[in-house]
Formats: C-alpha cells, sequence, structure tokens
C-alpha cells in the first residue's frame, strides 16, 4: 500500500451582496489510496448544506511528508446540559473565569465580532487586542484530521471535527482556551475547549434556525509568540488519536 500522505481542503461559498458568503468547509489528511473516496464526500458535503447552494467550489490537494506531522491524543471530553441559549453563554463564562480569564463578559461579546467569519478571532485576553494579521479572515487552524481515518466520513460529525480542531489549537503553549458557537443552523451545541479543562460541549448556545456562529482562540503571551502561534495553527500538520 502507498504510504504517501495527502492534506486534502474543501471550501464552499456563494456571492452575497458582492461578498464571498462561507457555505462549508472541511480538511482530511489521508493515505493516496483514499483520496478519491475522499473528495467525492466532500464535494457531496459540499452540494448539500443546511446553508444553502454554493456558486464556488474548491478542493485544495497537497501532498504532506510524514516526517512533519504530529500526532497527539485528543482532548478529554465532558458535556454541560443546559436548557436554554443563555444559560448555555452563562456556562461559559464560568469555564472562562476557572481558566483564570476575569474579563469574561468582554470577551463573550467579542462573538458577535465573528459571525460570517472565514477562520476566527485570536484574541490576546489580558489586552483585548485582536492578533489576527487580516481581521476579515482570521485566523484559520488547519492541516489536521484523525489518525484512523477508516470510517464513513460522507456525512459531517460536528463533534469529532471540533475535537480534532480543538485538539490541535489547545496544543499550543499560548492558548489558554477557545469558544465555539457552530455556524450550521441545525446545530445548537458549542464548547469551550483548553489543556487543562478539556473539551466540554454546552449543549446550548444559540436557538435552531440562526445561521451565526464563530469561534475564538484566547491567547496570552508577547507579540513575537503570536507569530509563532499563528503559524503553528495555521501550519503544523497533525493526526489527532480519538
Amino acid at each position: 500500500m502507498n504510504k504517501d500522505l495527502y492534506s486534502v481542503k474543501m471550501r464552499a461559498s456563494r456571492k452575497e451582496n458582492g461578498r464571498d458568503q462561507h457555505i462549508s468547509g472541511a480538511e482530511k489528511i489521508v493515505m493516496e489510496d483514499k483520496l478519491d473516496t475522499i473528495c467525492r464526500q466532500l464535494l457531496e458535503r459540499a452540494l448539500h448544506h443546511a446553508k444553502g447552494r454554493a456558486d464556488l467550489i474548491n478542493l485544495k490537494i497537497e501532498k504532506v511528508s510524514q516526517e512533519d506531522v504530529m500526532v497527539v491524543d485528543a482532548l478529554p471530553v465532558s458535556t454541560c446540559e443546559v436548557n436554554t441559549a443563555a444559560e448555555g453563554r452563562l456556562k461559559l463564562a464560568e469555564l472562562l473565569k476557572k481558566s483564570g480569564i476575569g474579563n469574561s463578559e468582554q470577551i463573550l461579546a467579542k462573538m458577535e465580532d465573528t459571525w460570517g467569519m472565514r477562520g476566527a478571532i485570536l484574541l490576546n485576553v489580558d489586552t483585548m487586542e485582536r492578533l489576527e494579521p487580516n481581521h476579515d479572515r482570521g485566523i484559520r487552524a488547519t492541516y489536521m484530521d484523525v489518525e484512523d481515518n477508516s470510517d464513513d466520513r460522507s456525512q459531517k460529525n460536528h463533534f469529532k471535527e471540533a475535537l480534532i480542531l480543538a485538539t490541535k489549537v489547545a496544543n499550543h503553549k499560548n492558548i489558554i482556551g477557545e469558544l465555539c458557537i457552530s455556524d450550521d443552523p441545525d446545530y445548537v451545541t458549542g464548547y469551550f475547549a483548553s489543556k487543562e479543562l478539556g473539551y466540554v460541549r454546552i449543549t446550548k448556545l444559540k436557538e435552531g434556525g440562526c445561521p451565526d456562529g464563530g469561534r475564538i482562540f484566547l491567547f496570552r503571551g508577547s507579540t513575537e509568540e503570536a507569530a509563532d502561534c499563528i503559524h503553528f495553527l495555521e501550519q503544523q500538520k497533525m493526526l489527532v488519536r480519538i
């Protein structure tokens, strides 16, 4: 069997009021013999999404050196059951405080700035400064997948894909937490994740049918460390054991 690895990325969008509106995105790191199957699955996902039909679907395939790939264990997972989105936001604030972040209300208010962004906000939690070079694009954590990718992934698995991303993000020394609300109108569960607290699922962070969502990477450190963090999030290849 050919042991070459390939990174496959899919992004689907459509033009809306003169701007690109993100519809769907996903990525995998797979063996060469799975390329055909994975590309067809990602194309199928792009064509049938709750946010509508895409005008543009982009597939990017890159060869990856196995020597460049980190393999790490997934964050431990717990679930916080809540009845309302307001209760879920209160839980987020509580988790921020447990992580040594005192300005939780200011940080949660920043979530609205993520609506419609392609990537995430990288936020200095002490100065409240946004650290992304491009505030429209944000920071995109990329080049990651589950270590065992033998399962059928024709359908989106919100939980597993989010756990993989959260695990990668938490493995940089300057990231002290991550907030996420899905932009999928049909998925209301979000999470807080950190190396210390693990991946905490919060069962309701918005109302059903709401298309708003985004994520914030919570950073603590110097300007020089921010540059290293961005490079890690966007360039380091990683497989996650689940």
